[in-house]
């Protein structure tokens, strides 16, 4: 028997002392197994009843038998871990489980399948469409064909008005505006699965700017994405694809908004190829598959 399960075992036979219940408690805090063990030896209600039940059987019966008898003394060490002076600030909470919800967000045409149309004009005033910067949607090229389903996306320009020599913009857009839902502090996970067929290797980035909804639109919200004081949280990911036009990468991008979030802007980018002619800065770079997933901790 180790240290941690003789201090549980001292605790289920009532004859812990102060010292170890604290001690336990301690353990307790950083080891999710041990509080596991703990929540299962002592259901606080079982407890309870079986001890008013070991009461009624001592005093009708003297020969009650020991695995009764170690629920009481265990109950009231339970009881004290729980609401006694010492340790109820640490344990108190393990008492009330909490519970992990998840939900996939709807995204418009995540796979590019339905031939939305996608508006090339910046980032979207509102919820439920693609915006984009010069791009198509193919059903294959070369050795590339979809990650799943029958389509995808790919990047052609990195500005509506004309790629040259000395321009400032440096990769391809595509924005959709979501909604979040939960009240609390949640997280947001954003999947991408990206492709190329290029002579060297090609780089794509998701980024995400949260904001509360109220005053400030979409595009502004995202042209002060690293202005702390303008939105309430903003991440960005990289991801570089190999020279294998027949495999996909996968990239993501994981968020933690404030319990004010209620609205989200996601940008995916293709680089441009800086070693290419500037006819030639988006040969062939691709994407396919978004998904947006949040959760949140509910109290049960």
């Amino acid at each position: 028997m180790n240290y941690d399960d003789e201090l549980l075992h001292r605790c289920a036979d009532g004859v812990a002392t102060p010292d170890e219940l604290s001690a336990l408690a301690t353990l307790m805090r950083d080891d999710c197994e041990l509080r596991g063990r703990y929540l299962d030896l002592m259901n606080l209600d079982t407890a309870l009843t079986a001890a008013a039940d070991v009461r009624m059987d001592h005093e009708s019966a003297p020969a009650a038998t020991s695995r009764k008898f170690w629920l009481r003394p265990f109950t009231a060490a339970a009881a004290g871990l729980i609401i006694g002076v010492s340790t109820v600030s640490v344990v108190w909470a393990y008492a009330a489980p909490r519970q992990t919800r998840m939900q996939e967000l709807p995204l418009v045409d995540a796979s590019f399948e339905t031939g939305s149309r996608i508006e090339s004009n910046g980032v979207p005033d509102l919820p439920g469409r693609w915006t984009a910067d010069p791009h198509e949607i193919v059903e294959s090229h070369g050795k590339v064909i979809p990650h799943e389903g029958t389509h995808m996306l790919r990047f052609l320009a990195a500005s509506s008005a004309g790629d040259h020599s000395g321009s400032k913009w440096s990769g391809a857009d595509l924005y959709q505006v979501v909604e979040l839902p939960g009240n609390g502090t949640r997280t947001v996970k954003i999947r991408a699965w990206f492709n190329a067929d290029t002579a060297s290797q090609a780089r794509f980035h998701i980024a995400a700017v949260a904001g509360d909804g109220n005053g400030i639109g979409a595009r502004e919200l995202w042209a002060q994405r690293d202005i702390e004081s303008a939105s309430l949280a903003f991440g960005r990911s990289t991801t570089f694809v190999d020279r294998n036009p027949a495999t996909w990468e996968v990239g993501n991008l994981t968020l933690q908004v404030p319990p004010q979030a209620r609205v989200l802007v996601i940008g995916i980018t293709s680089h441009r190829m800086p070693d290419a002619a500037v006819q030639k800065w988006f040969p062939a770079q691709f994407l396919d598959s978004v998904s947006v997933s949040i959760s949140e901790e509910v109290q049960q």
